[in-house]
């Protein structure tokens, strides 16, 4: 990833559901995913590009995260408010690009 993308963040989610979540909550509609196989490492690409992420103050960020714990079941922590703060950080500037889109990493069973 690092050579072919100029930027990109993983955030750990468990699944399609909670990737429909977090999308809904970020007031992102979910386009159908694009299937990538045969890929070793991504299953699918979704592309979002005709959308933008949203800019929360740190009130609007608070009420999205308090959401997303509630929706998700995750349990806070330093690592699930961080990521999603990250993410929220680097709204404006991935706004701008001309592409955006989500990879699904392929499950692997071991």
């Amino acid at each position: 990833m690092i050579e072919n993308c100029e930027e990109y963040f993983a955030v750990a989610l468990d699944g399609d559901d909670e990737l429909r979540t977090l999308m809904g909550l970020l007031g992102l509609m979910l386009p159908a995913q694009t299937s990538l196989s045969p890929n070793e490492h991504f299953s699918s690409v979704i592309d979002y590009s005709e959308q933008r992420l949203p800019q929360l103050s740190k009130d609007d960020f608070d009420k999205f995260y308090d959401e997303w714990l509630h929706r998700s079941g995750r349990e806070s922590s330093m690592d699930e408010y961080g990521q999603l703060l990250f993410l929220q950080g680097r709204a404006d500037a991935w706004n701008k690009m001309a592409s955006r889109f989500v990879l699904c990493e392929t499950s692997r069973i071991e």
